[in-house]
């Protein structure tokens, strides 16, 4: 048999079947998507990781912000207090 019947010549590895070659590019497409779908799914935690965290950081920043509108509120009260009573003594 020559050279050019058989599709190799001497020395030359043989040739994968197209059924062999089917199979690999299927394994790697489905190992492609399989570490797709793990690397989406690592994603969906770690958002969910991070959202979780940033709730109870707004909760602590809103007990925060109450915290300081009441003072901020009180303090008001005293300030207009006080120039009330200024605007009644000069008015006297």
């Amino acid at each position: 048999m020559s050279p050019l019947i058989s599709g190799q010549y001497p020395g030359q590895m043989p040739r994968p079947q197209i059924d062999e070659v089917a199979t690999i590019v299927q394994d790697v497409a489905y190992v492609s998507v399989g570490l797709g779908v793990l690397a989406f799914q690592r994603l969906q935690v770690r958002r969910h990781e991070i959202t979780k965290n940033l709730e109870g950081h707004s909760q602590e920043a809103r007990g925060t912000l109450d915290l300081v509108g009441s003072l901020v509120s009180e303090r008001l009260k005293l300030v207009e207090e006080r120039l009330s009573a200024a605007l009644d003594i000069t008015r006297r």
